[in-house]
């Protein structure tokens, strides 16, 4: 009887204990594990530590960024998915690891139903830049230009057409505009920009950085055209995609958590975020980088992704089809 009520009386405290650790209702009371999908001194690493810096303000806790790049932003998604539902572990999403990385080959996340949605500060911007003596002043002479000299037209992208926003994007110009471009696969924005300056591919097709942002001001290169929300400060001129042609490049730029996140996490997440997105010290650096702050709350980012995520899987699968013929 002793041993029963001694027990009974062990697993009431361990039920206790338990139930006592599966809701921290001080949240957070420890710092917050945020991993970034890409390399130090990117874009979206400099953006992702600025809200990481401002959120904290709010949240009571600091951030500690985990640079994790590799497999198309996968390992940082892996890193986030596969961790413990409690708040402590977040991650930077963007359209690569959400939208391009479900459809790649050997992706470890055939869809998107182990991670949770919450909030979205940003949009990237993908412009077309050319060196500032290239011979076309705008994007209709640049494709007037492509129209006259199939595939003569270089462009530099980060990775294949199907596995990089920017393919998806150029993918649809040429449909089009009934033009061939000739793409050719970089691992970084750095190593295209190189290769711009050298002479040795037509365009630049990335993302903004701040080596970028440099030789844009010191006008060593030029912005042609852009696929992103709003106007360039200096390129007001500029067309984007979405004026040229009634479509934009899939877009996000914002943070995820794994499955399960309780209710009470996600009301602290929430408040926070909405108050980092408007913070004064984050929006300066997101204007240094031309980077618009967008901000989409949980339900918001939820339909977007919703809407946009078979709409590009339909395109992958066609540019995968038509690589798959190239090669034959």
């Amino acid at each position: 009887m002793v041993i029963m009520g001694l027990f009974g009386w062990y697993i009431f405290l361990f039920q206790s204990i338990d139930l006592a650790g599966a809701k921290d209702p001080d949240y957070p009371t420890k710092p917050i594990i945020f991993y970034i999908q890409y390399g130090a001194g990117g874009t979206a690493d400099i953006a992702g530590r600025a809200f990481g810096d401002a959120a904290s303000k709010y949240m009571g806790q600091p951030f500690v960024h985990i640079n994790k790049p590799g497999a198309g932003g996968t390992l940082a998604g892996m890193a986030v998915m596969t961790a413990k539902p409690d708040g402590y572990t977040l991650g930077l999403v963007a359209a690569s690891n959400a939208f391009v990385a479900p459809f790649s080959e050997g992706t470890p996340y055939k869809d998107l139903a182990g991670f949770t949605m919450i909030v979205n500060f940003g949009y990237y911007i993908y412009p077309w830049i050319v060196r500032t003596e290239a011979p076309w002043k705008t994007w209709k002479e640049f494709i007037e230009w492509t129209r006259n000299n199939p595939r003569a037209a270089k462009i530099g992208i980060t990775g294949a057409r199907s596995t990089t926003s920017m393919g998806l994007m150029m993918w649809q110009v040429e449909k089009r505009e009934k033009v061939e471009f000739t793409h050719i696969p970089f691992k970084s924005s750095a190593e295209i920009l190189i290769s711009l300056l050298g002479g040795h591919i037509n365009v630049y097709a990335s993302t903004v950085d701040a080596s970028t942002i440099s030789y844009l001001k010191e006008r060593k290169i030029r912005i042609l055209a852009y696929s992103g929300p709003q106007k360039i400060i200096g390129y007001e001129d500029a067309l984007s995609t979405q004026e040229l042609y009634g479509f934009s490049i899939p877009n996000l730029f914002g943070v995820w958590g794994p499955k399960g996140l309780p209710d009470y996490v996600l009301k602290k997440l929430d408040d926070a975020f909405a108050k980092a997105v408007k913070d004064p010290d984050f929006v300066n650096v997101m204007n240094q980088m031309y980077l618009p702050v967008h901000y989409m709350d949980r339900a918001q980012m939820n339909k977007y992704v919703e809407e946009t995520l078979p709409r590009v899987g339909e395109i992958i699968k066609i540019l995968k089809a038509e690589e798959a013929k190239e090669k034959k």
